[in-house]
Parts: structure tokens; sequence; C-alpha cells
């Protein structure tokens, strides 16, 4: 059930701006994944992977951000061009899937901050 709507608003919210995202996101996931085994099995944990978790998740949130406001544009742009009166559901609904891309690019910052600060608290750090 939650899968498939989140297929659905991946999908919705245009797979050429999600799709990096989702990348974006799996980059991050794994890498969160070996940090912490790294931690657990008491090695060194490189520095640089713990930097890029959170810069990764940085991006994450430009990324939606810059094509929210892509999708905006197009928005106000379709809606100026109209020759008729456009209803407000269907002007709703196109902000509605505009606001999807910075709301996954936030989700994904998120989780990469929080993984950010747990990680710098955790492990015996390197300088690679």
């Amino acid at each position: 059930m939650l899968a498939s709507k989140f297929i659905e608003l991946h999908y919705e919210g245009g797979p050429y701006f999600t799709f990096p995202l989702l990348i974006m996101l799996m980059v991050n996931v794994v890498n969160i994944a070996y940090l912490t085994y790294l931690i657990f099995s008491k090695k060194e944990v490189p520095n640089k992977l713990i930097e890029a978790v959170k810069h990764i998740g940085v991006f994450a949130a430009v990324w939606g951000t810059l094509f929210t406001m892509y999708g905006l544009l197009n928005a106000f742009d379709a809606i100026e061009g109209a020759s008729e009166e456009i209803p407000m559901p269907v002007i709703m609904g196109g902000l509605k899937v505009a606001l999807l891309t910075i709301i996954y690019g936030l989700v994904i910052c998120t989780i990469s901050l929080f993984a950010y600060i747990i990680l710098k608290l955790g492990g015996k750090k390197s300088n690679i």
C-alpha cells in the first residue's frame, strides 16, 4: 500500500526530476549502512564519507527546490496562456504536483542530516 503510493507520487512528480533524487537516496542509504558497519566493527571511519552524506542530502534539497521552481514556472506559464478560465481544483492539483519534488528532496535531506549527526557522534575518525 505505502510502496504503491510512493511509486505513484514518484511518477506524478515527474520521473526526470524524482529519479535523480531516488538515486541520491539510494547512494546515501548504502553509504550510511557502510559507515554504520565501520562504526560497529570498531574500524576507522573516513571523514570524507561522513561529509558525503551531508553534501548529498543538501544537494537533494537543492535539486528538489530547483525543479519545484521549474514546475511552478511552467504551471504559471500555462495559466497565463490559457484562453479560458481554469477551474481552481485544476490549479491546486498542478501546485500539488509541483511541490512533490521539494518534499522528496527535503525528506532525503532530513534523513541525511540526521544520519550525519549520528555518524559524527560515533566511531573513531580518520582523515581519509
